[in-house]
């Protein structure tokens, strides 16, 4: 899936997989791999933006 997907898209597959168990992973992975680019560039942002608020929650958390 994942050389699909880069083949397909030019860039690797990201999810902020915090919360998901593995068989849902590997289920977004393979749904999101037939998205049209337009969709699929969106939704990785999203995953991007979801990664560093995840990463900054935590970060208030510590202090």
């Amino acid at each position: 899936l994942n050389e699909q997907y880069n083949a397909r898209f030019g860039f690797p597959f990201i999810m902020a997989v915090k919360g998901y168990h593995r068989t849902e992973i590997l289920a977004a992975f393979e749904q999101r791999v037939n998205n049209d680019q337009d969709t699929e560039f969106r939704t990785a942002v999203d995953q991007v933006n979801r990664i560093a608020r995840l990463r900054l929650q935590a970060i208030a958390e510590e202090g």
